[in-house]
């Protein structure tokens, strides 16, 4: 509803201390962080079709998708290792379902980050993956 900082807080904190009493509510959001952080079970609604229930970390396992590695890396990557994804001058950038495996692999084959940032799916992800990604009427 367009409120203040301090009352969306004031807001989640009373809405987390009734969940922590073992209340049941129903929050109904377009914001998709607001429900990964307050829900334990989401429903995807699109055109008025449940497309998947279940909790938060059930949906994005199903539905989120990989993550995306994006890494600036120090150095050239030594002869014979075979990158996951495309190398444009040093900067290297890959999707995974087991992002920090496989950068720890890479760092044990000799390949030296300078920078690493990696994006994990989340409930935005998941109601993107499930409802598409182009603007609608």
């Amino acid at each position: 509803v367009g409120v203040d900082p301090q009352s969306r807080n004031l807001i989640f904190d009373k809405i987390e201390h009734l969940r922590g009493d073992g209340r049941t509510i129903i929050y109904t959001t377009h914001y998709m962080e607001e429900a990964q952080r307050l829900c334990d079970q989401v429903a995807i609604i699109d055109h008025g079709k449940i497309l998947d229930i279940d909790g938060v970390n059930q949906l994005i396992d199903k539905h989120g998708g990989d993550a995306i590695v994006t890494a600036d890396l120090l150095e050239a990557p030594p002869a014979g290792v075979v990158l996951p994804g495309e190398l444009t001058d040093s900067s290297l950038r890959f999707n995974s379902r087991q992002p920090f495996d496989q950068v720890a692999a890479l760092n044990a084959q000799g390949v030296k980050f300078e920078n690493l940032h990696i994006d994990k799916p989340n409930l935005e992800s998941v109601f993107l993956n499930l409802t598409g990604r182009s603007l609608r009427d």
